[in-house]
């Protein structure tokens, strides 16, 4: 998996892993240890083809961002507890983020997030 930074107009947000295989899509967080400040993932994909996620044997809250192929956000929900069953975005996107809960206060949609 690659590691890259992630920034929040022009602001250092996170140093996220890179999951753009179906197993590490699949995995997430998984059986994880809880993320750290100022770490998290990011499920990619080639196509705006990713959807829906769940907390199942994820046992600590996430927040989680949705953007499209510009990266730019166009759903968030924060402080997703462990063992949710779904959280569905309104539509597919290209790039799921998953960070530490309550981290994500200075986001808004329509922001665009970069990688680095």
């Amino acid at each position: 998996m690659v590691s890259k930074k992630l920034f929040h107009k022009s602001s250092f947000l996170a140093t996220v892993k890179i999951c753009s295989s179906p197993f590490s899509k699949l995995k997430g967080l998984m059986f994880s240890s809880p993320l750290k400040k100022n770490k998290g993932i990011v499920l990619a994909s080639k196509k705006e083809n990713l959807s829906s996620i769940h907390m199942f044997f994820v046992f600590f809250p996430i927040d989680a961002v949705w953007l499209d192929k510009n990266k730019k956000i166009f759903f968030i929900k924060r402080n997703i507890k462990p063992f949710t069953p779904l959280v569905t975005p309104p539509k597919f996107s290209q790039f799921i983020v998953e960070l530490p809960a309550n981290s994500t206060k200075k986001l808004k949609v329509n922001d665009k997030l970069v990688l680095k």
